[in-house]
This record gives C-alpha cells, sequence and structure tokens, in this order.
C-alpha cells in the first residue's frame, strides 16, 4: 500500500507541477499578446494620428486653393473688366524691362501675340489682348543686348513675334 501511495504521491506532484506550469506559460503567453495587442494600438494611434494630420493638411489645402481659385476669378474678372475697357479704348500695353543705370539707353520692341501662348505651363488660345499693341522697353546697353533680353523675357515659340529693337525717340526718354 505504501508503494501505491508513494506512485500516487508522485503523480500527484507531477500533475500539479504540470498544472503550475500550463498555468505559468498562460500568464506569459498571455502577457506577450497584450503586450503585442498594446504595441500595435500605438502603431494604430500613431497613424491614425498621421492619417488624421494629412486629412486635415488636405483640407487645409483644399481651403488654400479655393480661396486662391476665388483670387484668381476675381483678378480674370477684372482683367476681362480691363480688357474690354482697353479693347473700347484701344490701349497701348508697354511692358518694361531692366533698370535705367550707367550707360543703358532705352529701346522699344513691337510685339505681337500670336493665336497661341504658352506661359508657364499653361496654354492660352485666341487670347483677347491680341488687340491691343504691345511694346517692350528695355533698358540695355546695346540693341542686340536688348533683342536678346526681349527674347528671353517673351520666346518667340512661347507665341510671341518680336520685331528688332529701337532706340526710344528722345521724347519718349525725357516722359520717363
Amino acid at each position: 500500500m505504501n508503494t501505491v501511495l508513494f506512485v500516487m504521491g508522485i503523480l500527484s506532484a507531477i500533475g500539479a507541477v504540470s498544472i503550475a506550469l500550463i498555468r505559468q506559460i498562460l500568464y506569459y503567453s498571455r502577457r506577450a499578446q497584450i503586450t503585442r495587442i498594446t504595441e500595435q494600438n500605438r502603431d494604430l494611434h500613431r497613424k491614425q494620428e498621421e492619417l488624421t494630420k494629412a486629412y486635415r493638411d488636405g483640407q487645409e489645402a483644399i481651403r488654400q486653393g479655393e480661396v486662391d481659385r476665388k483670387a484668381a476669378t476675381t483678378q480674370l474678372a477684372d482683367a476681362q473688366r480691363r480688357l474690354k475697357l482697353a479693347k473700347e479704348d484701344n490701349y497701348v500695353v508697354i511692358h518694361e524691362l531692366g533698370e535705367a543705370s550707367g550707360s543703358r539707353r532705352l529701346f522699344t520692341v513691337p510685339m505681337t501675340l500670336g493665336s497661341t501662348l504658352t506661359l508657364g505651363q499653361n496654354v492660352v488660345k485666341d487670347s483677347k489682348f491680341r488687340a491691343a499693341r504691345h511694346f517692350v522697353e528695355i533698358w540695355a546697353d546695346n540693341a542686340d543686348d536688348a533683342n536678346r533680353i526681349a527674347r528671353t523675357n517673351f520666346p518667340p515659340d512661347s507665341g510671341f513675334v518680336l520685331s528688332k529693337a529701337v532706340p526710344a525717340a528722345s521724347s519718349a526718354i525725357a516722359a520717363e
């Protein structure tokens, strides 16, 4: 009987130790799972904050775009109003380049606008500014320099048709 009790005692001890080990394993695995889920939660929270910031930045960009669009619409309406007045009054548009200094002289370059203009990345077809006369007034050392400056600022391949630079009349210089 002592042997049976001894075997039962050992089996009970093994069972108790096994239960304790299983309990510890479950405890640590749950703790690791909680730690992992907590870390995932932090990552998700950080991603949510980044997405919220991106959303707010996008909304601000949309609001700013709307403000810019309204400003551009207002400027366009003003330009159209001025263009209408210019067409009625047959204005001359003068584009000024450079500054008077030293030996520089004033040159005038007559300019016409082609049917298609490329301004930066925008293409404008049959602009109403074509009806107005355009002159480019350039302060330069000589006519070749004036022609170079004019063609740099108003490139012919963008739709600007430039004539040769000529010295401005002395009355135009006196008016400056």
